[in-house]
């Protein structure tokens, strides 16, 4: 077989893991608010009480380098806590359905069409399934999986030649 049908060739199973680039782009706004947060909570003695009326510049002052502490450092943590778990999700489509491991699995019979307005542009599809208390839409995003074209073969393969979007 030639490397062009090898690449045409429906995958059975598609595991999908994170990508790195949003995680990273927390990190960084992560380490840049316990960063800020951890100077201003060094430096506040620097900074003793000033009223409005004065000095406004330096109750400015007094007030982001007592309270910015307050707000960013706990922001911060979450930012990196929210970035480590995007790192440990995984999607995974098989026969069975797809979905993200430890959530119910989407079965195929369930998902009802795909939105592919915004996969040759941006690399998003929309696969809108009902849950059978409504119709709930699954976005993939090949900025945040892995795997992704894969994926899109595997999608596309499971649902019916008279489905909505195919």
């Amino acid at each position: 077989m030639t490397d062009e049908a090898n690449s045409q060739e429906i995958p059975t199973s598609v595991e999908c893991r994170a990508t790195k680039d949003p995680a990273v782009r927390l990190f960084i706004l992560a380490a840049m608010m316990i960063g800020i947060g951890v100077w201003c909570l060094l430096d506040m003695h620097k900074y003793p009480y000033k009223s409005i009326s004065e000095d406004l510049n330096g109750f400015f002052t007094h007030v982001f380098n007592h309270y910015s502490p307050i707000v960013l450092l706990p922001l911060g943590l979450l930012a990196g806590l929210k970035a480590v778990m995007g790192l440990r999700r995984r999607l995974v489509a098989d026969g069975e359905g797809i979905g993200y491991v430890g959530r119910q699995k989407i079965s195929w019979s369930a998902v009802k069409s795909l939105d592919s307005a915004k996969l040759a542009s941006k690399g998003i599809l929309d696969v809108t399934y009902d849950t059978g208390a409504g119709e709930r839409t699954l976005v993939l995003d090949s900025w945040r999986l892995q795997n992704f074209r894969d994926l899109v073969r595997l999608v596309e393969s499971k649902l019916p030649p008279d489905a909505p979007g195919q």
